[in-house]
């Protein structure tokens, strides 16, 4: 019953997001929606409407390999109320501390939901720009030991936190390179021996569009669930 009511939460409250949003979604013409803001039970649209949204704006491709979400991954920003909404605008000055997170499986009664442990990143495939993504990716955070359901921790400090194998770093895309992807994904697997990257830039890999997909893979970690937000810098 619990799950039912969080799910509930997360589709009225990403129904409200998408229809009061203060930039339109324009990017590549696709964001998630749930056909009914009453659904209470997950059900395979939700999951093709995330993955759909997640193709459309190159998530899956750029980032990730194709994958089926089985959790969404809800993301607040607390000091600005801000909600990653599945490619929705933020402002920059918006994200500069840590976020407030949760996610919550859309598949209840799988042995992953009561057995896995989880770790949540943040990556910037768009660094310098998207159009010359020569820093892509750029590690912004890893969280790791998270089990569901979970509260993210406090925003303040960006020192670490407990679980913290790389520190938050606040996106600060550059003037003039456009809007950049900002992607949160849940990964499952053990993290009891998890190492952060050697370097941000390309997560240490040393090659244009390396990233998370790499380290997950080195790791042994699955894609579970994914979000995103674009935000650019002032000066365009």
């Amino acid at each position: 019953m619990m799950l039912a009511t969080c799910l509930a939460c997360v589709c009225l409250l990403l129904a409200t997001a998408i229809k009061t949003s203060a930039s339109p979604i324009h990017r590549d013409q696709k964001i998630f929606e749930f056909p009914d803001a009453t659904i209470i039970e997950p059900d395979l649209s939700q999951t093709s409407a995330i993955r759909d949204t997640l193709i459309a704006n190159k998530i899956i491709g750029d980032v990730l390999d194709d994958f089926e979400p089985s959790y969404y991954i809800e993301i607040d920003y607390p000091s600005t109320h801000d909600k990653v909404v599945l490619g929705n605008d933020i402002p920059v000055d918006a994200v500069s501390e840590r976020p407030v997170f949760n996610f919550f499986s859309m598949k209840p009664s799988s042995v992953e939901t009561m057995n896995s442990t989880f770790t949540l990143v943040l990556t910037d495939p768009d660094a310098k720009s998207r159009d010359k993504p020569k820093w892509s990716e750029m590690c912004h955070w890893i969280l790791t030991n998270l089990t569901t359901p979970t509260p993210g921790p406090p925003p303040g400090t960006l020192h670490a936190k407990p679980g913290e194998i790389m520190e938050y770093l606040p996106p600060g895309p550059p003037p003039k390179t456009g809007a950049h992807r900002y992607v949160f994904v849940l990964l499952a697997g053990d993290s009891s021996n998890l190492k952060a990257p050697k370097d941000r830039k390309h997560w240490g890999y040393g090659k244009v569009r390396h990233g998370v997909r790499d380290w997950a893979e080195e790791n042994d970690l699955k894609v579970v669930g994914a979000n995103f937000f674009f935000a650019q810098n002032e000066k365009q």
